[in-house]
């Protein structure tokens, strides 16, 4: 009797652990957590040239604004938390959030729909810092009209990595209104949620939603975010208006310091910041703040951006990213009819990582097209994720590196390699640089009615750290690059263009306006690796600013040439 009843028991287990995506808070109920789930086996999308592997889909893009922020965690157990906006079946479909789970076994849980049908338009998520590392779960909040009217909600799972969801979900009193969500879990255990609406509120909550504090108001229709440390109970609230503000709070989100300006932007200034920000505490807990900052001139927003970081050591604000070839005055530029898309620029979103085990490490990785003739058929920008390496705490960067570089100009629907969406984990755990992205198959938000209905994959990748570091951190090697440079700069006649090519091959050098359209081909044939020369007669170009930018199959350099007839 006692072998039947065993055999009994070990199928109904099998049968929980065969379909963890259908789990319900019934079943998770009796699934103590611990135990090794089947899976579904991330399958790289078909054709894709994308990095990482597969943990989903969503049939359509998602808001730009609404998957900025964090939409990745990590336990001390190790186990990884991700999050996603997710559209099921053709337009306007059903939109919801999607979640899935890796164990430290490398194996996942599953994609599997966590907050109710029809909720979504922001997806963001956190891992509660019980000291229990047993007892940690995902929060995840989203805005969702429950038939009362609209609210940010906050849910829990009901235990690591079970998919129990909904799981009580609970939203602040006298909240109807404020949307947007970004949650952060502190160390000791309150959670605090940032929301927008006609102003930006915070609210923080000790017992897991059962009752809120008050909130604090400000009074800002720009982007919010919200983070934790992961050495103390500090937390910070940054946003934009114009400026980038921000305040933190020393007691898990109870009371705040003061509201505290770090750009200071005057109305003479030509920067502006954008829509997004990003923070973080360091190694040592000192607070750090990444943020798009726009070039206006004449009254135009919509002309260059840059990627800029602060700390409050220094209280310093300096540039991120080095000039692509499309720069002029360093700055990222888009031109007609050319389009980044709705809310979105051709360098934007960026992400700051810290290094636990070396204090003065720190990474930037961001959204981004350095080449902006690399656009979908339909004319936006096919996203690129680029990441940029300080080791004095951000005081400088290194050149930056294209770390996906999946170019595919004029690509139609289903055939872009638009890497969006992007959000990375913010600590550097075992050399690793853990991101959750998304592969837009056609670039473009289709909510706002740009490019074509695709289903796109949602993807982890999980990034080496020296990969980022680049040449820099590798000095020992004096390794050899491809090389460019202009003799005389600015140039009035005859320029000489000396180059150096490192290994066998096409080698192409053209010369392109401030608008991408090339006007010369100056260099296009066959070179052994060596250092060469050209010339290019400079009489016959209008005054202006110019891109010289030498390509081989590997490699593209280039500087910007300044013609003075």
């Amino acid at each position: 009797m006692n072998k039947w009843l065993i055999i009994l028991v070990l199928i109904v287990a099998l049968g929980f652990s065969v379909t963890p995506g259908k789990a319900n808070l019934q079943v998770c109920a009796k699934i103590r957590g611990d135990e090794v789930l089947m899976y579904t086996t991330p399958v790289p999308y078909l054709g894709s040239r994308s990095p990482g592997i597969q943990i989903g889909t969503t049939a359509y893009d998602p808001w730009p604004g609404g998957s900025f922020g964090q939409r990745i965690g990590l336990d001390d157990n190790g186990n990884v938390h991700v999050d996603w906006i997710n559209y099921s079946g053709e337009y306007p479909g059903n939109r919801y959030i999607e979640w899935n789970f890796r164990y430290t076994s490398g194996s996942w849980y599953g994609a599997l729909q966590v907050s109710p049908s029809g909720s979504g338009l922001t997806a963001q998520l956190d891992v509660t810092r019980d000291t229990n590392p047993d007892e940690q779960v995902t929060a995840i909040v989203y805005h969702y009209n429950d038939g009362t009217g609209y609210f940010s909600w906050l849910d829990f799972d009901a235990g690591q990595g079970w998919g129990a969801f909904p799981n009580n979900p609970q939203h602040p009193p006298n909240s109807e209104g404020y949307l947007w969500p970004r949650v952060a879990c502190c160390q000791n255990g309150n959670v605090v949620m940032a929301t927008g609406g006609d102003s930006l509120l915070v609210f923080t909550t000790t017992d897991r939603g059962a009752t809120w504090l008050p909130p604090v108001g400000f009074y800002s229709s720009g982007a919010h975010f919200v983070r934790a440390s992961y050495n103390s109970n500090k937390v910070v609230f940054a946003h934009t208006q114009t400026d980038v503000w921000y305040v933190v709070s020393t007691d898990g989100g109870e009371t705040w310091g003061p509201h505290i300006n770090v750009t200071n932007y005057q109305p003479s200034d030509t920067v502006r910041a954008f829509w997004d920000v990003n923070a973080i505490f360091d190694a040592n807990d000192n607070l750090h703040i990444a943020w798009t900052g726009q070039r206006v001139v004449g009254g135009n927003y919509y002309q260059a951006w840059n990627i800029w970081h602060w700390d409050e050591v220094s209280n310093t604000i300096v540039k991120v990213n080095s000039p692509s070839i499309y720069y002029t005055g360093d700055w990222w530029i888009a031109a007609e009819p050319y389009d980044p898309g709705a809310w979105r620029m051709p360098a934007d979103q960026p992400q700051l990582v810290y290094d636990p085990f070396n204090p003065n490490d720190l990474y930037c990785l961001w959204l981004g097209n350095d080449d902006y003739t690399d656009t979908s058929a339909n004319g936006f920008f096919n996203s690129e994720i680029y990441g940029a390496y300080s080791s004095d705490g951000g005081l400088t960067w290194i050149d930056y590196v294209n770390l996906t570089n999946t170019r595919t100009p004029g690509a139609g629907p289903g055939e872009c390699e638009d890497d969006d969406y992007m959000t990375a984990l913010p600590k550097v755990v075992n050399d690793t640089i853990y991101v959750t992205y998304i592969e837009d198959k056609d670039a473009g938000a289709y909510p706002y009615g740009e490019g074509e209905w695709t289903v796109n994959p949602v993807r982890f990748w999980a990034i080496y750290k020296g990969d980022i570091q680049g040449v820099a951190e590798h000095k020992t090697k004096q390794r050899v690059n491809t090389s460019l440079s202009l003799y005389p700069n600015p140039v009035s006649g005859q320029l000489t263009i000396s180059y150096r090519v490192v290994g066998s091959g096409d080698v192409s050098i053209s010369l392109f306006d401030v608008t991408g359209r090339e006007v010369k081909t100056i260099v296009d044939g066959y070179r052994t690796a060596g250092t060469y020369k050209a010339n290019l007669k400079a009489d016959d170009l209008a005054n202006g600013t110019y891109f010289v930018v030498l390509k081989t199959a590997k490699t593209k350099v280039s500087h910007s040439l300044v013609v003075i007839n």
